[in-house]
């Protein structure tokens, strides 16, 4: 089934096993069943795991290198925009120098959230120099305060992004060295109209988002411009149940936002 929109959407059965597939797939080794690191030693994925039930993206700029930068967040995100963020994590190593000694550059985070004001969510600039953004039925939240090195100093995040769906409530917090254009990946595929791909069982188990979701079949959903990520969910999606039938309604009020944890990841 293509069910939207995003921030009401969970992650597909199995999101482990698919993330893990899509990233060993590409050349990604596995020293650990919690651990997954591309080849160059320069971008690893912690995957959740007991105590620690948050999906951690972090780049180094050299092997053996401490973490520049990292991503943290529950396991209640879609699979899709892991996928995406780590993908462009990849791209940036791909366009360097195999030899650069600083293959992440250091930015304005901040700026990783213009796609969100492309797609029309609500912005709220505090004069301080922070921003907020939120889409039109409130709940989604993203917010970067104004850079400070005592983000780095005392292991605040930089930037967050919230989901307050009944079914995927998460919250990832990114940190002070994350390049924008990772950052930019995780908003982009956030906020984009695509549906994503789920099977039927999981789209009828969305009991308390049902009434804010729209849900068409798999049939109407063409192949054209999907994610790798996306196709991925989509060959493991079932369509031999019945279809539900659309459904599209406006949301009650908006949770009030959820004030962003002031730790860091792992």
């Amino acid at each position: 089934m293509a069910v939207g929109p995003r921030h009401f959407i969970g992650p597909p059965p199995g999101a482990d096993d698919l993330l893990a597939d899509f990233l060993t797939d590409r050349g990604w080794q596995r020293p650990r069943e919690d651990r997954l690191i591309r080849p160059c030693g320069r971008l690893g994925v912690h995957l959740p795991r007991g105590s620690f039930s948050e999906w951690t993206v972090w780049g180094a700029q050299h092997r053996g290198a401490q973490v520049a930068w990292s991503i943290t967040v529950g396991t209640a995100i879609p699979t899709e925009l892991l996928a995406a963020t780590v993908t462009e994590a990849e791209t940036i190593l791909e366009e360097t120098q195999p030899d650069a000694r600083e293959p992440y550059a250091r930015g304005l985070v901040a700026l990783g959230l213009i796609p969100l004001a492309r797609a029309d969510w609500r912005d709220d600039v505090d004069p301080r120099g922070s921003v907020s953004f939120r889409p039109p039925d409130g709940y989604a939240n993203a917010a970067a305060s104004a850079p400070s090195y005592l983000h780095e100093l005392r292991g605040k995040p930089a930037a967050t992004v919230s989901s307050y769906g009944p079914n995927s409530y998460w919250d990832a917090k990114i940190s002070a060295g994350t390049p924008s254009r990772v950052l930019a990946a995780l908003a982009r595929e956030l906020a984009s109209d695509e549906p994503l791909l789920r099977p039927a069982d999981y789209v009828r188990s969305l009991t308390y988002s049902r009434r804010h979701i729209t849900v068409r079949p798999l049939t109407e959903q063409s192949e054209e411009n999907l994610s790798p990520a996306a196709q991925a969910a989509r060959s493991r999606s079932s369509t031999s149940a019945p279809a539900p039938a659309p459904i599209s309604s406006t949301p009650p009020p908006a949770p009030t936002a959820v004030a962003p944890a002031h730790t860091a990841g792992r």
